[in-house]
């Protein structure tokens, strides 16, 4: 049977249920990725239609899963096409690793989206011809992609208009403080170094393609030509964070990576450097980075305590909790509305909205959500600090919380490429604390680690009970990655340290404000936290037995 017969059998399958739809979606796009080499034929046309007609109704996740399946493979341009205008979660995959012809990129070039074309650019096996045909577009693919009819377009922006103009009111006004807050902070004038040259504050550098440091201006050249930002320092050396090193190898930009250089001199000590890699506009051969560095801000740094790192306050700074408690309270207001904008464009409750806008909309939404937790955290910290954090301890059933966290972060640690095995002791107590308090401490250690983990590591995770001193507590102990082997708790706690600038699942504010967190949240309820060389240990005082026949917590 011809392939269009067979989609023409499937076509004429009743689907009247979600499950049959389900099961018809995936049919059709099996049969459109065998479809090679042939014109788009009326039954495949039509086939096209009813994916497209029903694209809403399978799970993101579904149609992800199905794309990423098919990247690697040789399949028709139209079923391309139609994954291509997918979000750019379900299309990154495909449009990566799928293999097409040069004729067939340049016919379909046209009509992707800017978005699903910028992702096309960060390919290194594309025909000159493709390369070429991508370049064309220039300037234009820079802009939002997702235009709307006029009159739609109206309906969204008319009452939106005067609510972000007052948002970005609000936004200005808030850096500006920020700033402001920043230089009244600010340490007094740099002083000259033992042979008389006042330290430089910021230069500019470029790399080779295997990203050593090959040229600089504003600096001396001696300690800086030969660096490299290919490799992550060793901890106590010299060189750059996780975050340069990340972007490096996937070609990608990267912001306030952190540099440290040896000496005395002018350039010596710690910098914050931003780079942008760029190719050969002729071969697209990737041929290094271009970027700047300046000297980190006050607020970037943590104040030096060698004594008493480990027992410093959640920040490690000189910034007045109060102060940063006011600043988040003005910082949630604009999140929380560019969150509702993105809502209503994402819902289209104020009326119809194009897909790529749409998508760019739910993209916005989900950042913004992760800086309002972040927020969140950095409001219990001050909260923490003040000594104004209450919490109403109560009854909580650990081990099923763990499991609930357990089913969400495994599927992180399996993008990853690694695994995450629990064993929990059998006839375990409840917690004696508060829910979204314990719920915290156990997302942010399982993020931490599980977001650190390599390919085909395996953290391993255990419940039972343990001894604080002389008291028995609940006690969760977790693997440390092997990409903070060797680090004592010094430097794991430092407020500004974070392994890796860009994985999935990272604390927002990085993971020694993470650790600090949940140890400062462990101690505000009874508990603990307990950096060991080979694992994390965290410790919750369990319900007593004469609470629980009292009741407490039901």
């Amino acid at each position: 049977m011809r392939f269009d017969d067979r989609i023409a059998t499937v076509m004429a399958q009743p689907a009247t249920h979600s499950s049959g739809r389900a099961a018809k979606w995936r049919q059709l796009v099996d049969l459109l990725a065998q479809r090679r080499g042939e014109d788009p034929s009326d039954e495949a046309e039509q086939a096209l239609a009813w994916l497209r007609e029903h694209r809403s109704e399978m799970a993101a996740r579904t149609r992800q899963e199905v794309a990423q399946s098919l990247a690697g493979r040789h399949i028709s341009p139209l079923l391309f096409t139609y994954f291509a205008e997918d979000s750019p979660a379900v299309a990154a995959p495909l449009i990566a690793g799928v293999r097409l012809s040069a004729a067939e990129w340049v016919e379909i070039l046209p009509t992707m989206s800017q978005t699903a074309r910028s992702l096309l650019r960060n390919r290194r096996d594309l025909a000159p011809a493709v390369v070429q045909a991508l370049a064309s577009f220039g300037s234009s693919d820079l802009g939002i992609p997702g235009a709307v009819d006029t009159e739609a377009a109206t309906k969204v922006r008319e009452p939106l208009n005067p609510a972000a103009e007052a948002g970005e009111a609000q936004i200005r006004e808030l850096v500006a403080r920020i700033e402001t807050f920043r230089k009244q902070r600010s340490v007094g004038e740099a002083e000259p170094d033992a042979d008389g040259l006042a330290p430089i504050e910021a230069f500019r550098w470029e790399t080779g393609g295997d990203g050593v440091i090959l040229w600089v201006a504003d600096a001396p050249r001696g300690p800086l030509v030969g660096q490299t930002i290919a490799s992550i320092a060793e901890h106590g050396q010299f060189g750059v964070d996780g975050q340069a090193a990340g972007a490096f190898e996937k070609r990608a930009p990267f912001r306030d990576a952190r540099f440290s250089v040896a000496g005395s001199g002018p350039a010596s000590g710690d910098w914050r450097i931003s780079g942008v890699p760029f190719f050969d506009p002729q071969s697209g051969v990737f041929l290094g980075y271009r970027g700047s560095a300046r000297r980190p801000r006050l607020d970037e740094v943590a104040r030096a305590q060698p004594e008493a790192a480990a027992s410093a306050g959640l920040f490690g700074t000189d910034l007045p909790a109060d102060s940063l408690r006011q600043l988040i309270h003005e910082l949630r207001t604009p999140l929380n509305a560019i969150v509702g904008f993105a809502e209503m464009i994402d819902g289209q409750y104020m009326g119809p909205a194009g897909a790529n806008y749409r998508s760019r909309a739910a993209e916005i939404m989900e950042q913004a959500t992760r800086l309002l937790s972040a927020v969140d955290d950095l409001d219990t910290a001050a909260r923490i600090e003040t000594q104004r954090l209450t919490l109403d301890q109560s009854s909580v059933d650990a081990v099923a919380l763990l499991c609930r966290l357990h089913d969400a972060y495994e599927r992180v640690a399996i993008q990853r490429g690694a695994r995450i095995s629990v064993e929990i002791m059998q006839g375990l107590p409840p917690a004696k604390a508060e829910l979204g308090a314990a719920e915290r401490m156990f997302a942010r250690m399982l993020a931490a680690t599980i977001g650190l983990a390599g390919d085909g590591e395996v953290i391993a995770a255990s419940m039972a009970l343990g001894n604080l001193g002389r008291k028995k507590m609940l006690c969760l102990a977790i693997d440390r990655p092997k990409a903070i082997e060797g680090l004592n708790e010094a430097a794991l706690l430092d407020p500004g340290y974070s392994p890796e600038g860009d994985w999935p699942g990272a604390p927002a504010l990085g993971l020694g404000f993470a650790l600090r967190l949940v140890r400062n949240l462990a101690e505000a309820v009874g508990g603990g936290l307990h950096i060991g060389p080979q694992r994390f240990y965290l410790y919750l005082p369990p319900l007593e037995a004469n609470e629980l026949s009292s009741g407490q917590g039901s």
